[in-house]
């Protein structure tokens, strides 16, 4: 089964990290072409119809998932690594 995703909306580490945690239920090639992402998705040959669709449906919620985290993780970097500077600064010496 061929999904095809835009990669002006979806980041390909995320479609990769999407693809990572659904390992253990397909395999999948994916592919830069044209702009789009390109995965074939690879199921059991013994997998029904029905089951491959609620997959791809899941695979798809993952992906954006995936996308949306590192957008967030971008946005807030600057937040993230001010209260970290802060936490793991040294200790000033009081003179108690």
């Amino acid at each position: 089964m061929r999904l095809t995703l835009d990669s002006a909306v979806y980041r390909l580490d995320a479609v990769k990290k999407a693809a990572y945690r659904f390992i253990d239920r397909f395999a999948i090639d994916i592919r830069l072409e044209n702009g789009s992402v390109v995965c074939d998705l690879i199921f059991s040959p013994h997998m029904t119809e029905e089951v491959r669709t609620a997959l791809v449906v899941d695979f798809r919620k993952e992906i954006l998932d995936q996308d949306l985290r590192e957008r967030i993780s971008e946005e807030t970097a600057a937040v993230r690594n001010a209260i970290l500077a802060v936490a793991f600064a040294p200790v000033s010496s009081r003179g108690d």
